[in-house]
């Protein structure tokens, strides 16, 4: 159907067990012509156990959000891709709000209306109390333990405070909505319980924990690094999981819903790690980064109800690519870095019947070209569909360790800038292990250390600024991607260099690179 400005859609959400509604406000023309338009999309202040008439929904409200750290915002975001197909035509009226919104996101589900509903059920005194914390400034504190914390602390690492063993004293933070535990309690797990704005756990476990109970909490977001637990009880409104590090050992995770509604995020080691985690028969979304190897025969058969799977590689080879059209609700697939494939791998557009995004970045040349035409007619009749960065089996070859292959094809940023990239990450990978080994077998002080390794960063960041300088195009991903790209290589250092007593600043050297950089 043709989307005009004032359309409203309904849609069902399953944590608010009742319907939505959201109107179109504009429609965002495409940049280039081979891309689609966008729509604005203005969420309205309603639900209902059935879909309401257009006559109803014109004395509705739009959703204006102020949950936790939203500040009176409304709900209205610019949306890539077809209508989603599960949304209903409702009908049409006048347009609630005239100026075009600028943020872009993914269609929205009505999550936020459902936290906007969740944050007023609790009491006004003590929402009042956490507005007022989130905008004090850091010279106001409170003593917890014998420990000075920032009134308006929003997340705590509870290493900071060693003495703590009374966790009521954290009601001093009104706004503490994080937690980072290394220790696991039941005097812990019936504050986390009782806590009103606590909504994210990272778990860095220093010992087994044979189970964790947080069916009853406001939790939402979990990590769990290293993952110390057999058995996790997970409340009815989880929205996101993630492991880091090996997993040698199942997990039991129970969870009313089996998985649906959330998304689970496996990185790095933790990518295979899906084999020992039981309970999530219906996960419906399914996140692997830094992925080398994917048997998805395998990840298909341990979640066969995914309704959004993507995967990242570094670069990374998928398996069993023909066994996807086992995915019957699988509505987005995505894959950066994936190779491995070819197009007459990949199933046909009518063994997808649900499928409305697909999104496939820096893939194997030959299998590019297949699945774009085999999906020409459906992107046609609305299947967002973007293949972009075919890869030739040379440049696999040439990239499999190069922490900037994404620029190669990105927007915005020249063959030669990538290029250029890519030969100062390798310079200075190969000067901090000639650098190691001179450690190893010289007399040199910590000081020494420090600032040899400071010089050998300021060529790094020198090079980046030249770049830069002659044509703008480091912003902030660009900007994360130099700093992350040596991360790894700079922890490692640090490790070896501990091992022969030798001690460095790191925080010391990552303030001096980023005094360095004018970008």
């Amino acid at each position: 159907m043709s989307i005009q400005p004032g359309d409203v859609f309904g849609f069902w959400n399953p944590q608010l067990n009742a319907y939505v509604a959201s109107q179109i406000t504009h429609i965002v023309p495409a940049d280039k012509p081979d891309e689609k338009d966008s729509y604005a999309a203005l969420m309205l202040h309603w639900t209902g156990r059935e879909l309401p008439s257009i006559d109803q929904l014109k004395q509705v409200m739009p959703l204006v959000i102020n949950f936790y750290f939203w500040s009176d915002h409304l709900d209205h975001l610019i949306s890539a891709g077809p209508i989603h197909p599960e949304f209903t035509y409702i009908g049409n009226f006048e347009i609630l709000v005239e100026e075009q919104p600028r943020s872009y996101g993914e269609w929205n589900r009505g999550s936020r209306l459902y936290c906007q509903l969740q944050w007023e059920r609790i009491p006004e005194n003590k929402r009042h109390n956490f507005k007022a914390a989130s905008k004090a400034d850091s010279s106001q504190q409170v003593e917890i333990a014998g420990v000075m914390v920032r009134w308006g602390t929003r997340s705590l690492s509870l290493d900071r405070i060693p003495d703590l063993t009374d966790y009521t004293e954290l009601d001093r933070l009104p706004c503490l909505t994080s937690l980072t535990v290394f220790d696991w309690s039941s005097a812990l797990e019936n504050y986390v319980r009782t806590h009103d704005f606590i909504y994210k756990l990272e778990l860095e476990l220093k010992t087994a924990v044979e189970r964790i109970d947080l069916q009853h909490t406001l939790i939402t977001e979990i990590t769990m690094k290293p993952q110390n637990i057999h058995e996790l009880l997970a409340p009815n409104d989880m929205d996101r999981m993630t492991f880091e590090g090996s997993l040698q050992h199942d997990v039991y995770i129970k969870h009313e819903r089996e998985g649906r509604g959330i998304t689970l995020r496996l990185n790095g080691e933790a990518v295979k790690s899906y084999r020992f985690l039981w309970g999530l028969k219906h996960l419906s979304v399914l996140e692997l980064y830094s992925a080398d190897d994917i048997d998805l025969g395998d990840v298909i058969d341990r979640f066969p109800s995914l309704q959004s799977l993507r995967m990242w590689g570094k670069p990374g080879y998928i398996r069993g690519m023909e066994q996807l059209y086992k995915l019957e609700q699988l509505q987005m697939l995505t894959t950066v870095d994936m190779f491995g494939f070819s197009g007459e791998h990949f199933p046909h557009p009518h063994q997808l019947p649900q499928l409305n995004t697909l999104w496939l970045t820096s893939l194997p040349d030959d299998a590019a070209k297949t699945i774009k035409q085999a999906y020409k007619q459906a992107a046609k009749q609305g299947l967002d569909l973007s293949i972009r960065q075919p890869r030739k089996p040379e440049w696999l070859a040439d990239n499999l360790d190069n922490p900037f292959r994404a620029w190669d094809g990105r927007e915005g940023i020249t063959p030669a800038q990538a290029k250029k990239a890519a030969s100062l990450y390798k310079q200075i990978r190969g000067q901090l292990r000639e650098f190691a080994a001179q450690a190893q077998t010289s007399d040199m002080s910590s000081q020494d250390v420090q600032l040899q390794l400071e010089h050998i960063f300021s060529t790094y960041i020198e090079g980046f600024n030249k770049l830069d300088k002659r044509k703008l195009f480091i912003f902030t991903e660009e900007r994360e991607e130099i700093f992350g790209a040596v991360t790894p290589l700079i922890s490692g250092l640090v490790k070896e260099l501990q091992a022969i007593q030798i001690e460095i600043d790191e925080h010391a050297l990552w303030e001096y690179t980023d005094q360095l950089r004018d970008f």
